[in-house]
């Protein structure tokens, strides 16, 4: 892989982080409250499966975790707007990949996932958005724990 599809950039939590141009997103709007964020890395760490990480590129300081929901909630189905779509130049659904982000705590029970805030990645161009769904189905904080226990006894 030549350094033109290789981009290195600083992380507070894990130093130089390098990703390769199929792991860089750009969100032309940034994320809500961070909107002058708009390239990220993704980054998924072995022991840390089935969460990944999204490094800005852009600050040092700014990360999240995410999972794909799915993997948890295998009903999950966020109505998506075709205007949605559209402005991620989506045409087809095998260019799209969902994430939401993920509330870390010491407290296994806490830790959490935004059901209401899907990541939406056209997995074609790189081109990312986070959108808020108006669905009353779901909310910002969704035990990741209870989901997973439900899950095994149903």
């Amino acid at each position: 892989m030549s350094e033109v599809e290789k981009s290195t950039f600083q992380n507070a939590k894990f130093g130089a982080v390098t990703v390769s141009r199929d792991e860089m997103l750009t969100f032309p709007n940034g994320l809500p409250g961070f909107e002058r964020c708009k390239r990220y890395g993704m980054i998924a760490l072995e022991d840390e499966n089935p969460f990944v990480r999204l490094l800005s590129m852009d600050n040092p300081s700014v990360g999240f975790v995410l999972i794909n929901p799915l993997l948890i909630w295998a009903e999950y189905d966020p109505q998506i707007g075709k205007e949605d779509l559209e402005g991620l130049e989506i045409a087809a659904a095998e260019e799209l990949a969902i994430y939401c982000i993920v509330t870390l705590s010491p407290v296994p029970q806490q830790v959490t996932t935004n059901l209401k805030g899907p990541i939406l990645i056209n997995t074609r161009t790189q081109q990312a958005r986070q959108m808020i769904l108006v669905d009353d189905r779901y909310h910002t904080k969704h035990a990741i724990l209870a989901a997973g226990q439900a899950s095994m006894q149903g």
